[in-house]
């Protein structure tokens, strides 16, 4: 067996001698080698610890890219007898002499037509070299590469995953120091991808995004490619954190961008020209309802901008783009969106085509109150949590619902895994909710998510809540304290930087836009009976919707 087989297959396959030996070498070799700094001017090797057995040559001639690979270990290593090396003594290994291995990558994320190989494919789905993936109109996906960098394929992206290859998981996954010797290259041919490459990664080369006309190279950092206008032939690039070198191959001619710069590249034209990205559009006064049946949202105001870019999406880290539209006419329409709740992303266009930061919000999208309908706001009241035979009660009411609305109420904890502690679906129509949480630690943070069918005409919003558990026996009342404005405010966006930004707690976003679809279509399944037997009982719950964990929309990480 390989000293670098999938360690994965080397698990299951038969127990040869020889696969003990070798795989007892890889698993030791797994948890001891790390990259060595051996200065900017010299090639990454590893470091890698002898253990009983080993033997150089028979190492070089199945492990390595070339079996006389042991002789530059005996010069580099200054060996005297190459069958000679001892338990414990360390060897300095050049990085390009691993055998390297094909690896595939994971589509983590699909929303819509997805397709790879003309077949339709969905969460999970392994990428292998060779493949190529498509995103259809008002679709995406997010595909994981082998060292963890994550790609986001926008609507109507076509792009293959050309190279991928490692020699296998090296250093002890669990820790900081686990790393893969990766090489990596994908092309766009038509369409944009948005590209977060895994930091503290070695890499035997750059990973590259090519495009017909140009070839962007980096490391570690988060960048947009777009090849999405054929006719011109125009690629670009904007870099939002780190730096990345982009050439012009037709051209022979290339530039480093760094943080917050962008630039075209056409085959016609040798000369680069570096600009500054626009900064994120204003939204802090922009109007988070969008009512159908036009359904028409206003671009902001803005002299020096008349192009913008406009994404909306399920969840707040949009790994689930709905629609991506290039807005000329300073408004978008929005009429085909499902009622709900959505996450929008605003960006500024340059004349040149080149895109600017995010600004990004929560709007609502609904049809308007008919005639006579109240207009307000649906409220939680009269709340109180009371200790009863050890076991903690939440009792609530509420104002501005009645019977043709179903309301799904779940309590979970408000800290990490973000545990659902309790569910309940019920009509509009009762008055005194009661919600049994069980046996609670002291003073610990809870949050109360409440989620209500978007009827046509109702004017109904989902709402959240903070509380804490009971120190002690006894009741409280007033505990609940609203969470508003889930996305974050519109001015905090805009003022963010991507690093900022990059720190947003992502685990549970996927989880966040998930659980509320599933929410909703239980509260649009409330009308029959089946749905009329769930509220009466948790236990007829999906078993997919139990102690379910969602992200704390409003949850930000302290900066």
């Amino acid at each position: 067996m390989s000293f670098f087989q999938n360690p994965v297959k080397a698990t299951f396959a038969k127990p040869t001698p020889a696969r003990k030996k070798w795989g007892c070498a890889l698993a030791l070799l797994a948890a001891h080698m790390f990259l060595a700094s051996t200065g900017a001017a010299q090639e990454p090797v590893f470091l890698y610890t002898v253990k009983p057995g080993d033997e150089l040559i028979k190492m070089s001639a199945e492990s390595f890219s070339s079996p006389d690979g042991w002789k530059e270990i005996v010069t580099l290593n200054k060996l005297k007898n190459p069958n000679a090396i001892h338990p414990g003594q360390i060897l300095r290994i050049p990085s390009r002499l691993m055998k390297l291995l094909s690896v595939p990558a994971t589509l983590v994320s699909t929303s819509g037509d997805v397709r790879m190989g003309g077949q339709k494919v969905t969460s999970g789905t392994l990428v292998s070299e060779g493949s190529q993936l498509h995103t259809g109109k008002n679709s995406s996906a997010v595909m994981v590469l082998a060292d963890g960098s994550k790609v986001t394929l926008l609507p109507n992206t076509l792009a293959a995953l050309l190279t991928s290859r490692s020699p296998g998981s090296i250093g002890d996954s669990a820790t900081s120091n686990s790393t893969h010797f990766f090489s990596g290259l994908l092309r766009l041919s038509a369409g944009a991808l948005n590209m977060l490459a895994a930091k503290n990664v070695q890499r035997n080369t750059p990973l590259h995004i090519e495009t017909p006309t140009s070839l962007v190279g980096v490391r570690g950092t988060q960048f947009r490619v777009a090849y999405d206008d054929p006719a011109s032939q125009n690629a670009r690039t904007e870099v939002l954190e780190g730096k990345v070198r982009a050439d012009n191959p037709v051209q022979s001619s290339g530039t480093d961008l760094a943080e917050g710069k962008g630039s075209v590249f056409n085959p016609a034209v040798q000369a680069i020209t570096v600009v500054d990205l626009p900064k994120a559009p204003d939204l802090s006064k922009h109007p988070e309802l969008i009512f159908k049946p036009q359904a028409l949202w206003l671009m902001p105001a803005n002299a020096d901008y008349t192009v913008f870019r406009i994404q909306i999406a399920g969840d707040r880290d949009f790994e689930k783009i709905v629609r991506d539209v290039l807005v000329k006419d300073a408004k978008v329409d929005l009429s085909d969106l499902p009622n709900g709740q959505w996450f929008a992303r605003v960006r500024n266009v340059r004349g040149d085509s080149i895109e600017g930061y995010d600004a990004v919000m929560s709007v609502q999208v609904m049809m308007p109150p008919q005639p006579g309908q109240s207009s307000r706001q649906w409220a939680v009241t009269d709340d109180v949590l009371e200790m009863t035979d050890g076991q903690q009660v939440l009792r609530f009411g509420h104002s501005g619902l009645d019977g043709s609305h179903t309301v799904i109420a779940s309590v979970k904890r408000a800290r990490p895994p973000f545990t659902r502690i309790e569910k309940l679906v019920f009509k509009g129509d009762m008055t005194n909710v009661r919600l049994a949480l069980g046996v609670l630690q002291p003073d610990e943070p809870l949050e109360l998510s409440l989620t209500v069918a978007q009827q046509d005409g109702a004017r109904v919003f989902p709402m959240d809540y903070a509380f804490t558990a009971l120190a002690a026996d006894g009741r409280a009342q007033g505990l609940l304290k609203r969470l508003t404005n889930p996305a974050g405010s519109a001015s905090d966006s805009a003022a963010q930087t991507p690093a900022e930004k990059a720190k947003w707690v992502k685990a549970e976003a996927a989880q966040e836009a998930q659980q509320r679809a599933e929410e909703l279509a239980i509260a649009r399944a409330g009308n029959t009976a089946q749905a009329k037997t769930k509220a009466k009982s948790k236990q007829h719950l999906p078993a997919t919707l139990q102690n379910k964990p969602r992200k704390n929309p409003s949850q930000r990480p302290a900066f």
